[in-house]
């Protein structure tokens, strides 16, 4: 039987259903992966004023990288981060800042180098700052925070859009870990778009615990 020709004989119709059918799966899976990222992640969120009731500490405050501007500035996003970051450390909850972002060739983009110039003019130590120039992805951040700074505990600050994800594979991890919502809640339509199939690959990444390539 020549199946090329059997495929091409098929009407339009059984093509459009064909077509729906794989549609509608490949919208369940994203929806089921976000549902199973959101709830897994829900009771690991945390309110400044619930950490200080409990009297948590933790091995570091995890500041995932973000866009930088050319000449170092940080874009309003990640200063957001920074600034939540910083308040936290001020306030003891941890005794280090990890600073993880894309600084994988410093000489032309460099995050986390930036992010530490920004940690250091708002006060912090050099002592109190560990940088990670490898954290490319959430993932990597987070998976470098236990096994290669030997991270056991982290409370992870980012925005809230994007706090569920991190937390979820935080936890599949093994890490002891709370989140911080920073206070910017503005995003752009992409990110929106974005951050539901980015749940979908965080789900595949808390299954299979790949080792970052």
């Amino acid at each position: 039987m020549n199946w090329k020709a059997t495929l091409r004989s098929l009407p339009r119709r059984t093509w459009f259903r064909v077509l729906v059918g794989v549609l509608a799966f490949l919208l369940l899976a994203v929806l089921v992966c976000n549902l199973i990222v959101l709830f897994s992640a829900s009771p690991l969120r945390a309110t400044r004023e619930e950490l200080a009731s409990d009297g948590t500490s933790f091995d570091c405050i995890l500041v995932p990288g973000a866009r930088v501007h050319p000449d170092g500035r940080l874009y309003p996003v990640l200063q957001d981060r920074m600034d939540t970051g910083l308040s936290l450390l001020r306030d003891g909850y941890a005794d280090f800042l990890l600073l993880s972002g894309d600084s994988e060739d410093p000489d032309a983009y460099d995050e986390v180098g930036a992010m530490a110039v920004y940690a250091e003019a708002a006060g912090a130590a050099e002592t109190q700052i560990l940088q990670d120039p490898l954290g490319l992805s959430t993932y990597e951040s987070l998976w470098r925070a236990k096994y290669v700074y030997h991270a056991e505990s982290v409370l992870i600050v980012t925005q809230s859009l994007f706090l569920p994800r991190a937390l979820y594979l935080a936890d599949r991890l093994g890490l002891r870990c709370n989140g911080v919502a920073t206070e910017l809640k503005v995003y752009g339509v992409r990110n929106y778009l974005r951050e539901p199939v980015a749940r979908v690959k965080a789900v595949w990444d808390g299954i299979f615990l790949p080792d970052p390539t």
